[in-house]
């Protein structure tokens, strides 16, 4: 029986496997420009299920790369071979002292004879406290017990002591406050003991140009005033604190005095003056 070659009852043509065409190569020559025979179609399956395969072992294998540069770059190298199964000496344990220290010794001949040591016995004292003065101008004053007394001047010379005596001129006194020393013009004039000025001035009237200072001796409060110096002399300032033999001004003659020398008058918190010289006497330790 023939079957019907057109319409849609026509019966039906064999169903073949549709291939795709192949892409052509590039010609390189005049064999290679003629048609290849297609591929089937099975072998695109062949080749995605290969590259599948593939996926897992590259990806594994960049990520071992990975690590590595990482463990590399960022682990020390104590650390990777901390698993060394060798016994190796840590870079961090001390270093063994080589050096063998002995005592020392000391022959002696048996001429010489030997004999202890005596330890002494020492007395730990506190220090005095200090005295606080209100002094007119300056305000409370901490005074530090002085521990030395020295003279001002060289003591060989004096011209006139403490107590009654005959005017040496007009307008001096009958009694005389202080002592006079003669140390020559221009000597320097230095603090009896540590201190603080009181007063330092060139406006003293009958004392002329001269200083005052206040010192804790022997917890008690003495003043040191020293007069009649040189114009332009002046070392210190009122406030300022000063230490034993510390220059002061230097020896003159101003207000009221008949020749260069230097007064010293001292008094204690009573304002009261006594004779300095026989003071100085039995307290001038240097």
């Amino acid at each position: 029986m023939n079957l019907p070659q057109h319409g849609r009852r026509a019966a039906g043509r064999p169903r073949y496997r549709r291939t795709a065409p192949a892409r052509p190569a590039a010609p390189t020559s005049p064999e290679a420009s003629q048609p290849t025979t297609a591929q089937p179609a099975t072998v695109r399956p062949a080749r995605r299920r290969a590259a599948a395969a593939l996926r897992p072992v590259m990806t594994i294998g960049a990520m071992t790369f990975a690590g590595g540069m990482l463990l590399s770059t960022s682990v020390p190298a104590l650390a990777v071979t901390a698993t060394d199964t060798v016994a190796r000496a840590s870079v961090y344990a001390p270093a063994e002292d080589s050096i063998s220290l002995r005592s020392q010794t000391l022959d002696v001949g048996s001429e010489v004879a030997l004999e202890p040591i005596e330890v002494g016995d020492w007395d730990v004292e506190a220090a005095p406290p200090p005295i606080e003065s209100s002094v007119a101008g300056l305000g409370d004053v901490s005074l530090l017990q002085a521990d030395r007394v020295v003279w001002p001047v060289d003591p060989s010379r004096t011209a006139s002591g403490f107590g009654p005596r005959i005017a040496p001129c007009a307008g001096c006194s009958t009694f005389h406050d202080g002592i006079d020393f003669n140390p020559g013009v221009g000597a320097t004039i230095g603090s009896i003991a540590d201190g603080v000025v009181i007063t330092a001035t060139e406006a003293g009237g009958g004392l002329g140009v001269y200083v005052e200072v206040q010192h804790n001796i022997g917890g008690a409060v003495i003043t040191s005033l020293y007069a009649h110096m040189q114009y332009g002399s002046l070392a210190v300032a009122p406030g300022q604190r000063v230490t034993a033999g510390q220059a002061l001004g230097a020896v003159g003659t101003t207000g009221q005095s008949t020749g260069p020398h230097l007064h010293l008058e001292m008094y204690g918190a009573d304002g009261v003056r006594f004779d300095g010289m026989s003071w100085l006497s039995s307290h001038v330790t240097g």
